[in-house]
């Protein structure tokens, strides 16, 4: 059985999430869109869309408040930039059977929940992504590894996420909890679409932004975590922009 998707947006407005829960300050008085619906990205021309995928199997925790605030500061960068947050929990992602009927186009032989995102992760808009992810026994989780092995069909379909930009994510229990190996993982699979990767950003500029969940406060306390998320949203956005204006010299000579 499928369940209901919501992409999340920070535009304001009601909460339209059937979840009916709220997170932190960023988040208050946010927009939620189903997918599938026309209006689900909600954009207007000239818009460049950033898309953070949260990975956690637990609905509105630490990873997805983490993104949001790395959202919130990609947003920040210029009003060109939109932003969508997609959370994974609640949805049924199956791992890949490698069946290959993605290489006839974007479709899927497995009937679950992916098929709702596979619309919102191909929109041509799309021009970064920032993938979000617990960080268990030093690996991402088992609905990220799902959910990437299963965007292979954008590599076979043209290489839809070709010159994305590409950031990651990755909240741990402690410091030194995986974290770093989390992010190469997933920026492994990032390179394999041929997106362009890029660091948390000055000063600290490594593999992506690392947060702490274990501590007294948890991740709302991690003053150096959320410092990185909030650079990686900027840094993120900063690229894309870059990107674009590249790609719109290049299409006008």
């Amino acid at each position: 059985m499928l369940t209901s998707l919501v992409v999340k947006d920070f535009k304001g407005g009601k909460i339209m999430d059937r979840r009916g829960f709220l997170t932190t300050g960023l988040a208050a008085g946010a927009g939620a869109i189903s997918v599938g619906v026309s209006p689900a990205m909600g954009q207007s021309p000239g818009k460049l869309k950033i898309i953070g995928i949260s990975c956690s199997p637990r609905k509105g925790k630490t990873t997805y408040k983490a993104l949001e605030i790395c959202l919130e500061a990609a947003k920040e960068v210029n009003k060109k930039i939109d932003t969508r947050l997609i959370e994974l929990a609640g949805l049924d992602i199956r791992p890949c059977n490698a069946c290959m009927e993605c290489k006839k186009g974007l479709k899927c032989s497995i009937e679950d929940d992916f098929a709702k995102l596979i619309p919102v992760l191909a929109d041509k808009e799309v021009a970064g992504m920032i993938i979000g992810t617990p960080v268990y026994f030093g690996m991402m989780t088992a609905q990220c590894k799902a959910f990437l092995d299963r965007c292979g069909m954008f590599r076979f379909n043209n290489w839809i996420f070709r010159n994305r930009v590409g950031g990651a994510l990755a909240v741990g229990s402690m410091r030194n909890g995986g974290q770093e190996v989390t992010l190469q993982a997933v920026r492994t699979v990032l390179l394999c679409h041929d997106m362009i990767c890029v660091s948390e950003g000055k000063d600290t500029a490594h593999f992506g932004a690392t947060l702490v969940s274990g501590g007294e406060g948890g991740v709302e306390a991690d003053t150096f975590g959320l410092k990185t998320a909030r650079n990686l949203g900027r840094r993120v956005a900063e690229l894309a922009l870059m990107v674009n204006l590249a790609e719109s010299k290049r299409d006008k000579a």
